[in-house]
């Protein structure tokens, strides 16, 4: 017997009915990944909240100051850390040292860490005596790549409510301007400038300055007489003073200016004598 084919049945697709609202819709489109450096530079940075710390007594009723954990959490350096770091200073003394150079920026490398002897016969006292390094460029240069907008130095005035963020870029343009005009009054490396300036930004831009071009400088405290400041002058054989038109301190007025021309009749030695102005009076 003949077998019956069998008849293949024809597959039929079924369509799909789709909804007005689907049809209308836009396909969606994927959503891209951010990488994660675009990611890591779009973060903020982290706020510290820092707890005040407490005013403590210790057993013999000395008051403390007792730092709280936030503190402490992120200073540079706790305790045992200190103690660590202490004690490789002691124990190997110039291999600490040579290590901690390094943290500097050097015109000339060192090679010789110290060179030190206390006897009766012989004091000397020498520390990377072999380098060369310049202390105002330590002082500003280096940090103006990374922290030029970032606060240098904070200046309150005599007057608490008159103060001053000085920023690294500022405090440069300001040094760089002090030195250019030393050189300018032919003050050059090795020449010796006494200053004699109350606590104003400018007692930190001169001495910077000094140091920028090789000047040696002595600073005299704003409240000595004609007499110390004298002995002072002549005694590190200067030829050049910094002071200004007056001085405040503690609401009064000090007339530097007049001190200092008082001290000066017994410098016979100095060249030329600078005067900042500070609060702008008349004086001679």
């Amino acid at each position: 017997m003949a077998k019956k084919k069998k008849k293949k049945k024809k597959k039929v697709k079924k369509s799909r009915k789709v909804s007005k609202s689907r049809k209308a819709s836009k396909p969606r489109k994927k959503k891209r990944k951010k990488s994660k450096t675009k990611s890591r530079k779009s973060k903020k940075p982290r706020k510290l909240s820092y707890k005040a710390p407490k005013l403590v007594e210790d057993g013999d009723g000395k008051s403390l100051i007792k730092v709280s954990d936030s503190w402490a959490n992120h200073a540079y350096v706790n305790k045992s850390q200190y103690l660590k770091k202490y004690k490789l200073s002691i124990k190997e003394n110039e291999k600490f040292w040579a290590k901690e150079g390094k943290r500097i920026t050097w015109i000339k490398k060192y090679s010789k860490i110290k060179d030190v002897k206390y006897s009766k016969d012989d004091v000397r006292i020498k520390w990377y005596y072999d380098g060369t390094l310049n202390a105002s460029a330590n002082c500003i240069d280096r940090h103006l790549k990374k922290n030029a907008s970032k606060t240098a130095i904070i200046w309150v005035g005599d007057d608490p409510a008159d103060t001053k963020k000085i920023s690294y870029k500022e405090l440069h343009k300001n040094v760089s301007k002090v030195a250019n005009g030393l050189k300018s009054l032919g003050i050059q490396k090795g020449d010796r400038v006494t200053i004699y300036l109350t606590m104003i930004p400018e007692l930190a831009y001169v001495m910077l300055a000094c140091a920028r071009i090789g000047a040696v400088h002595s600073i005299i405290f704003g409240g000595f007489s004609p007499d110390s400041i004298a002995t002072r002058i002549n005694d590190c054989e200067s030829d050049y003073l910094i002071t200004a038109d007056e001085g405040v301190r503690g609401g009064k007025i000090i007339p530097l200016k007049k001190i200092a021309d008082e001290a000066l009749q017994q410098c016979p030695n100095v060249k030329k004598c600078v005067v900042v102005e500070r609060t702008g009076n008349q004086v001679n």
